[in-house]
């Protein structure tokens, strides 16, 4: 099986209005394929487990939540307590109920800080380590020593194995994400409040997912319901994720749009934007929870999530079980509501 590692790059830079698409899967620029981890169990020989499978393990280069956050530089030191807080967070966020569609999800998150990190001088993937590895470096494939932005990239390495959907659909045409290294500058004139840290890390986690940068110059094309150039503000701000067939992301009623690099949106304020990552009036810096409804719809998309009304279509109740279950109720005198399907 060959890999494949992609780099992704965020900068914080507030009060930049930067082209937006709506959601970018990596590793496609279809409603097929992209990168996403494997539901089941997936082993890569003399590395390890690598899947969703007992939570996504990360670990910290230091070893330590002190010692991770010492490698950078601050405008007042966080408590050590403060920093766990928001990197757990940073974390958890991805795992949240959508407020719009109610969605829920299987992604959870575990720390891991008996594996090493394991990266490459100067940026790259080593899929060694934990599954998500986070370092704080002065040279990288985007900066060098000396640069003072508050900024990351990481970098995901796939396997070109099918994958089972967290909905449980198996032999998926996807590539599965094999291993995440995150990087973020920590050069000493790179100084950082813990809410710029926060946001930072939550997108590049959201990289380390399967989300691409969703501004055009970066990403051609994008997945979205109802796109329409007229009306950019509200056909990209709408709730989509409740469309996503659970079982067959690629079959969903969305499209793939493409609207080049000249088309300026503001008032889309998305965590997935590389250049600002949505600080805005509308998701502000300090927000606990910035993913918009096109976050959520991604979210969905690469790992969706069944609710408890959803009833799989391939699943029919076997006659005999079911005339059972009717006379088990009835002999019990209870009433039972039959629905039409």
């Amino acid at each position: 099986m060959k890999g494949m590692t992609k780099k992704l790059v965020a900068i914080i830079i507030c009060g930049v209005a930067p082209f937006v698409n709506a959601g970018v899967i990596s590793g496609s620029n279809t409603l097929d394929g992209g990168s996403r981890w494997n539901a089941d169990y997936f082993d890569i020989s003399g590395i390890g487990e690598r899947s969703l499978d007992g939570g996504l393990r990360y670990s910290l280069q230091g070893g330590s939540m002190s010692a991770y956050r010492d490698l950078f530089s601050w405008n007042l030191l966080p408590s050590e307590q403060d920093f766990t807080n928001a990197v757990q967070g940073a974390f958890d966020v991805w795992s949240s109920v959508d407020p719009v569609s109610g969605l829920g999800s299987d992604l959870s998150f575990v720390s891991d800080f008996s594996s090493n990190v394991q990266g490459i001088l100067g940026g790259g993937s080593n899929i060694a380590g934990a599954e998500i590895d986070l370092f704080g470096v002065n040279d990288a494939y985007f900066w060098d020593p000396g640069n003072n932005r508050n900024q990351g990239e990481t970098w995901v390495s796939t396997k070109s194995t099918l994958a089972t959907l967290t909905s449980g659909t198996t032999n998926y045409q996807a590539r599965s994400i094999s291993g995440v290294d995150i990087y973020l500058n920590n050069n000493s004139n790179a100084v950082y409040t813990l809410d710029v840290f926060s946001r930072l890390l939550m997108h590049e986690i959201g990289h380390g997912l399967g989300l691409r940068d969703v501004e055009s110059n970066i990403s051609s094309s994008f997945i979205d319901d109802n796109f329409d150039p007229n009306d950019p503000v509200n056909t990209l701000n709408n709730s989509w994720a409740s469309l996503v067939n659970v079982y067959d992301p690629k079959s969903s009623p969305l499209s793939v749009y493409n609207i080049g690099n000249a088309t300026s949106v503001s008032g889309v304020d998305l965590l997935m934007e590389s250049n600002g990552l949505g600080i805005s009036v509308g998701n502000p810096l300090g927000n606990p929870n910035p993913l918009t409804n096109d976050e959520y719809g991604m979210r969905q998309f690469l790992y969706p999530f069944i609710a408890s009304n959803t009833q799989d279509p391939t699943t029919v109740p076997e006659p005999s079980t079911f005339i059972l279950f009717i006379f088990a109720v009835l002999l019990m005198n209870r009433k039972i509501l039959l629905k039409r399907k």
